[in-house]
């Protein structure tokens, strides 16, 4: 099987999401996305508290999450597993999450991303990269998604 060079070139320290990135470029061999069944959890412990896997529908175009890895969760404070982001109960950071899951369809690569994001009075340290899963290789119907992040921090009013 021949594989991909990497699509893109990540700067990261995070040595978890780089191996994430390697190992999803090792299952896509040939195709320019992996499909989802060819990518196992099993073989990512390293990642999985930090891990989700968002469904892709169209028409019209919503995310739905499959899976929300724990530490996720216990960053957001609630379950997100089987919901839509449409349901994520802050209105900026419903905008913002939907905004990111876009940005990473219309690109049709991996995307990363690193740094602070500003969120309804709270800034959010973060690090997160997409990637893209497609049942026929070409057309992206999953997303992977891995995202370092700290507890949020209260902006104090000016």
């Amino acid at each position: 099987m021949t594989v991909h060079p990497l699509p893109v070139e990540i700067a990261s320290q995070d040595d978890r999401l780089l191996r994430l990135y390697r190992y999803w470029n090792d299952r896509r061999g040939e195709l320019r996305f992996p499909p989802r069944a060819s990518i196992d959890p099993v073989d990512f412990p390293y990642a999985l508290g930090r891990v989700s896997l968002i469904e892709v529908q169209r028409n019209p175009l919503r995310f739905r999450y499959r899976l929300v890895g724990t530490l996720l969760t216990q960053h957001l404070g609630y379950e997100m597993t089987g919901k839509y982001v449409d349901d994520i109960p802050e209105p900026a950071m419903r905008e913002f999450t939907l905004s990111f899951y876009e940005r990473a369809l219309k690109r049709q690569e991996p995307l990363h991303e690193a740094g602070t994001a500003l969120i309804e009075r709270y800034s959010w340290q973060h690090e997160v990269l997409v990637l893209p899963l497609a049942s026929d290789g070409e057309t992206i119907d999953m997303l992977l998604v891995y995202r370092n992040t700290e507890r949020p921090t209260a902006i104090s009013p000016a």
